[in-house]
């Protein structure tokens, strides 16, 4: 149960520097107040000047502050803002320019959503979709480019999957970048084929780059107008920081240039595209970016070290319990370069983050951080995934002080097929979040959007009941794994800001703290574990600002 407790500011005026009495932009806000501090702390009272925290506490502070403008949200609940600390919100902003591929469940359902995204389309201009679902497909087989050919014989199509490990084009596309039956199987990735050697369509991992290099890109203007549609989108559900995974050289363009311009809705802490050696060469060369005001941060590396379970492509210890010869295990970079990238790291003062999905990738990882980080246990380091994990896992990761940076939706979602990958003796250390924090590991909760549903409040409610949105299973999926609703709290807020370094400025409403904070219509430690996807998000603040009002 959340702690009753009584905090004031006793050195206000020396945060201020001034007397707060005689200040009119002091803020004084009433509501119910989840602080999210060591002792989850409740408040009703919060006091708020300049960005930052003055006062909280559980006493009417009115009079030590008569000329604050008061903010009544009583009946309301505000908590720390919601760090989503894996995400794509690029991708999330441009997605909302290609079509919608959710939930698709075969060739005949793409081109049914194709056809109503571009019903009319030029010839030769490049149709782009996301969001079909390669673990579903890989189970039920994989589609095949006939339909897509018999509706767009003059258009390119390029279909990303869900989760990005799977392509799925038409003959339009493969026909310009060269791709037929003649082609070789890239070093990476495979090319699906039809009985004759022709390509089915299909492209996995690095296999996607043969096509994907020749959709033309998009300009600066355009990353831009994306990346502030998607954060002005994750800021109306109440997420004030993100951490952007896998920033290439025109995303950090896009994300500096909006900086500039003090265009940014909410923070931004910036991991680079680690597979992207020029790129790394010329960060490890620049250094990290430290924003004293935490807008625009910029010192992580995220890598894609696997693939994926749903494709087979993760790299797991023995073969995959179902179809293993279709299993295509993927290296997306070699141990050798892995480990060079996290030994300059180490050196140089940055944060790795390596995608590691199957037990032996994660393995592998943790092997790799121990190496490079030589006896140091608090850099930090992250790994993004930690999917499937040998046993072991838990104690060396909790003993290297890494974090395991995980996705609550990731578990619901792949729910359907991920014994079938594993078996039921390994899926025991898949999705293991308990298990880990058990070790005396530290758990970063987070989306990956745009893959799956990821507003923070289905975040919480996945990692509470291990359940769909629908419900099902009645049970919950290994229930016994399910977060509380105050550790899927502090996983969402304070320990996403200590992954960020950012935890003595923001996380949790403390004195001193940045005033980022989300107004919710109810308390979810109060709410049936079934209404916490209900929860409405009112407004979200941050440095003092409210910047989404949602009526």
């Amino acid at each position: 149960m959340f702690a009753r407790f009584f905090m004031v500011a006793s050195a206000a005026a020396l945060l201020t520097g001034c007397s707060v009495e005689s200040d009119k932009d002091v803020k004084l806000i009433k509501a119910n107040i989840l602080t999210i501090d060591e002792t989850n702390s409740l408040a009703d009272h919060m006091v708020i000047r300049d960005g930052r925290i003055l006062a909280v506490g559980r006493v009417n502070l009115t009079i030590e502050y008569p000329r604050a403008e008061i903010i009544d949200l009583t009946g309301q609940t505000i908590l720390p803002g919601f760090i989503d600390s894996h995400v794509h919100v690029r991708e999330l902003g441009m997605d909302r320019i290609k079509a919608n591929l959710v939930g698709v469940e075969s060739a005949a359902d793409i081109v049914e959503r194709l056809q109503a995204r571009f019903p009319n389309p030029d010839p030769g201009v490049w149709l782009i979709g996301q969001g079909w679902d390669e673990g579903a497909f890989a189970s039920r087989g994989y589609p095949d480019r006939e339909a897509l050919d018999v509706a767009f014989p003059e258009n390119p199509v390029a279909l990303e999957s869900l989760h990005g490990f799977g392509g799925f084009y038409n003959g339009k596309a493969l026909e310009i970048a060269g791709v037929n039956a003649k082609t070789d199987e890239p070093e990476v990735g495979d090319i699906l084929r039809r009985p004759n050697g022709e390509p089915t369509g299909v492209m996995l991992t690095l296999a996607q780059d043969l096509v994907d290099k020749h959709i033309p890109k998009p300009s600066q203007a355009k990353l831009e107008e994306a990346i502030l549609a998607g954060l002005t989108e994750m800021s109306h559900a109440g997420v004030t920081s993100i951490h952007e995974a896998g920033m290439t050289a025109e995303d950090v363009a896009a994300f500096e240039a909006l900086a500039a311009r003090d265009e940014l809705p909410i923070r931004v802490y910036g991991l680079l595209d680690g597979n992207d050696s020029e790129l790394m060469d010329d960060w490890f060369a620049r250094g990290i970016a430290d924003d004293a005001d935490d807008w625009l941060d910029i010192r992580g590396i995220k890598v894609f070290y696997d693939g994926s379970l749903g494709s087979r492509t993760a790299l797991m210890a023995e073969p995959y319990s179902d179809k293993p010869d279709a299993a295509r295990p993927t290296e997306r970079i070699s141990p050798e370069a892995l480990q060079e990238l996290a030994d300059e790291a180490a050196e140089t003062g940055y944060q790795m983050a390596v995608h590691a999905i199957g037990d032996e990738g994660n393995n592998r990882t943790l092997g790799i951080y121990e190496r490079a980080l030589n006896g140091q246990t608090d850099e930090r380091w992250r790994i993004e995934h930690a999917q499937v994990v040998l046993p072991d896992y838990y104690e060396r990761a909790a003993k290297l002080g890494v974090l395991s940076s995980v996705q609550s939706s990731h578990a619901v979602g792949d729910s359907a097929w991920a014994e079938d990958r594993v078996g039921p003796d390994r899926i025991r250390n898949a999705y293991a979040w308990q298990r880990i924090l058990g070790a005396g590991g530290k758990l970063m909760l987070n989306s990956d959007l745009p893959g799956e549903p990821w507003t923070p409040m289905e975040t919480l409610y996945f990692a509470v009941t291990r359940k769909k949105l629908d419900g099902t299973p009645a049970e919950g999926w290994y229930s016994d794994q399910a977060l509380s609703v105050k550790e899927t709290l502090k996983a969402m807020t304070i320990t996403n800001a200590y992954g960020a370094f950012q935890n003595a400025d923001i996380g949790s409403l403390e004195v001193g703290k940045r005033a980022d904070f989300v107004v919710l219509d109810k308390d979810p430690t109060k709410v049936e574990p079934s209404a916490l996807k209900d929860i409405k998000v009112k407004m979200t603040w941050v440095d003092g600002k409210p910047v989404a009002h949602n009526d």
